[in-house]
């Protein structure tokens, strides 16, 4: 069990989810369970949509003689955390300076930060 412990305290990357909102972070808390839960074989199996989610983010290509592992669900778990929080910085922006600046409002094609996720 502290394996599980480690893993997820190791996927959370701390300072990344302090710019979290508490959703946010609650989302990625689960998340990092439903991982180590697969990975730590406590009746979490491939066929649980949040674990498959999590491996294809982690780059992980179906095969049913190779499962996910842990650096493959990890990178996973990052790649949502990157996301969260990049929703996270570009809507406090947004809500305290307004429209992005023009360059960057190209960039992102239109696209506004989401009020929940």
């Amino acid at each position: 069990m502290e394996d599980c412990f480690k893993f997820t305290k190791d996927c959370l990357g701390w300072e990344e989810v302090q710019l979290l909102d508490l959703a946010g972070i609650r989302t990625l808390v689960a998340l990092a369970w439903v991982a180590a839960g697969f990975l730590y074989q406590l009746g979490v199996s491939l066929q649980w949509e949040s674990v498959y989610l999590l491996a294809r983010l982690g780059g992980w290509e179906p095969r049913s003689n190779r499962p996910p592992g842990k650096l493959t669900l990890s990178r996973g778990l990052r790649r949502l955390l990157d996301m969260l929080t990049t929703n996270a910085v570009l809507q406090r922006y947004y809500r305290e300076q307004g429209p992005f600046p023009p360059d960057l409002a190209a960039f992102l094609h239109g696209w506004r930060p989401e009020t929940e996720l």
